[in-house]
C-alpha cells in the first residue's frame, strides 16, 4: 500500500507539472483572452479527467499483472495512452469549430501517427520484455537443477542489472554445489581411510595383547611384542592429533601463540630431535641457515610441527644412503625453509595431489616408523603455513628427490586467532 500511495503521488506531481509547463505556454505564445479561458480550461481537463481515472482504475485493478506476457502488457497500456491522445484531439477538434473535412482529416492524421506508435512501441515492448524472458529461462533452467544456465546480460539498465545479479547467483549457487560435492567425496574419504588407519594398528595392537596374556609369547620375544605395540600406538596417536588439527584449522579456532623466533633455533632444534629417526634409517641429516636471519613472529610449537611433518616424509621416502637437507635463507621481508632429500621421488600425476587431505601415492601406502600412511601430514603442513599467512610449494623429480619449501613473513600476523576454511 505504500508503494502504491507513492506512485499515486507521483503521478499527481508529474500531471500537475504539466499542467504548469503547458498553461506557461499557453499564456506566454497565445496570449488568450480572458473569455477564452473556460474554453482552455476544458480542454486542459478532459485529458486530465480521463487519465486519472484511467490511473485509479488501473491501480486498483492492477489489470497490467493479468497478462501473460509483459510485451502485451506494455502494447495495451501505449494502446490506451494513444486513446486518450485521440480523445483529447477529438474533443478539441469539436471545441474549435472546426469544419467537419478538417475534423476528419485530422482524425485521420492521429489514427494514422497512432498506428505508428503502436508498432514502435510493441517493438520496443518485445525487446525490453525478451530480456526479462530469457532471464525466465535461466531461472527455470537453474530450478531444473542446470547451475551452468546463465542469462543475457547486454545493456545497462533494470533487467541487465537482474540478469547480472542472477548470474553471480548461480555462479555461487555452482560453486557451493562444487564445494558441498567436494565435502562429501572428502567425508567419504575421511571414513574410509580413519576405519582402515583406525583398524589396521587396533588389530595388530589386539593380537599382541591378547597373545601375551595367553601366555603364547616367549620371553625373549617380550620386548620385540612390546615394541611393536608401542609403534602403533604412537600411529594411532598421530593420527588422531591429525584429524584434531585439521577440524580445528576447518573451524576457523586454530589458536597461534605468535612470539619472536629465531628459525634456527627451530632447524638446529628440529634437526636434533629426528637425527636418531635418521641414523637408525642410514640417511645423513643436516640443516643450515643463511646470514643475516631475522627473528620471525610465529608460533613455534606450530612450525616445529611442520618441519616434523615434512621430515618426517622424506625419512619415509629416502632409502639408506641418502641424505635430507634443511636450508632457511631470508628472501626480502619473509623466510624460506626448504626440506629436500634425495628419496624416490614423487610421479607427475601424484604430485598436484600431494596437498589433498588423505591422499598417498602408490609408494606411500607403506606404513613406517614414523606412523605415517595417514594423508594428512602435508595438508596439516598446509594448513599451518597459511595460518601464517605464508605460502607452501613442492618440486620433485621421480627417482631424483623432492623439495618442499614454505615461506613466512618475518613480521607475522598480530592476530593470535587464526584459521583456515
Amino acid at each position: 500500500m505504500r508503494v502504491n500511495a507513492k506512485r499515486s503521488l507521483g503521478f499527481a506531481l508529474a500531471l500537475a507539472g504539466v499542467v504548469a509547463v503547458s498553461v506557461g505556454l499557453v499564456g506566454i505564445v497565445l496570449r488568450p483572452t480572458s473569455a477564452d479561458a473556460p474554453l482552455f480550461a476544458l480542454l486542459f481537463a478532459i485529458p486530465i479527467v480521463v487519465s486519472s481515472a484511467g490511473a485509479a482504475i488501473a491501480l486498483r485493478q492492477s489489470w497490467w499483472r493479468q497478462f501473460t506476457h509483459l510485451a502485451m502488457a506494455l502494447f495495451v497500456t501505449y494502446a490506451v495512452g494513444a486513446g486518450l491522445i485521440l480523445l483529447t484531439i477529438a474533443a478539441t477538434a469539436n471545441l474549435m469549430f472546426l469544419s467537419d473535412h478538417d475534423a476528419l482529416l485530422v482524425l485521420v492524421i492521429m489514427i494514422y501517427a497512432t498506428g505508428v506508435m503502436l508498432v514502435f512501441s510493441y517493438f520496443v515492448a518485445s525487446s525490453l520484455s525478451a530480456g526479462i524472458t530469457d532471464v525466465t529461462r535461466a531461472a527455470e533452467a537453474v530450478r531444473g537443477g542446470d547451475l551452468s544456465a546463465r542469462a543475457s546480460e547486454s545493456g545497462r539498465d533494470e533487467i541487465s542489472r537482474l540478469a547480472r545479479a542472477f548470474n553471480e547467483m548461480t555462479a555461487r549457487l555452482a560453486m557451493a554445489r562444487e564445494q558441498e560435492d567436494q565435502l562429501n567425496q572428502m567425508r567419504r574419504d575421511l571414513i574410509a581411510w580413519v576405519s582402515h588407519d583406525l583398524r589396521t594398528p587396533l588389530t595388530s595392537i589386539r593380537a599382541r595383547v591378547e597373545a601375551l596374556a595367553d601366555g603364547m609369547v616367549r620371553e625373549d620375544e617380550v620386548p620385540r611384542y612390546l615394541a611393536s605395540i608401542r609403534t602403533d600406538t604412537l600411529a594411532l596417536n598421530r593420527l588422531i592429533d591429525d584429524l584434531f588439527d585439521l577440524a580445528t584449522a576447518d573451524a576457523g579456532g586454530l589458536t597461534l601463540d605468535l612470539m619472536p623466533c629465531e628459525i634456527g633455533d627451530l632447524v638446529s632444534d628440529t634437526v636434533r630431535a629426528m637425527s636418531v629417526v635418521a641414523e637408525r634409517r642410514g640417511v645423513a641429516l643436516a640443516g643450515s641457515v643463511g646470514d643475516g636471519m631475522e627473528a620471525v613472529i610465529l608460533s613455534p610449537a606450530h612450525i616445529q610441527r611442520v618441519l616434523n611433518n615434512l621430515i618426517g616424509n622424506a625419512l619415509a621416502h629416502t632409502p639408506a644412503g641418502g641424505r635430507i637437507d634443511i636450508a632457511a635463507e631470508p628472501i626480502g621481508h619473509a623466510v624460506t625453509i626448504a626440506v629436500s632429500d634425495t628419496g624416490e621421488g614423487i610421479a607427475p600425476t601424484d604430485l598436484p595431489h600431494v596437498f589433498d587431505r588423505f591422499y598417498r601415492g602408490e609408494k606411500s601406502r607403506q606404513r613406517s616408523e614414523l606412523g605415517g600412511g595417514t594423508g594428512l601430514g602435508l595438508a596439516i603442513s598446509r594448513a599451518l603455513v597459511k595460518a601464517h599467512h605464508g605460502t607452501i610449494s613442492i618440486t620433485s623429480v621421480l627417482g631424483r628427490g623432492t623439495t618442499v619449501r614454505f615461506t613466512l613473513p618475518i613480521g607475522g600476523h598480530p592476530k593470535n586467532h587464526l584459521g583456515e576454511r
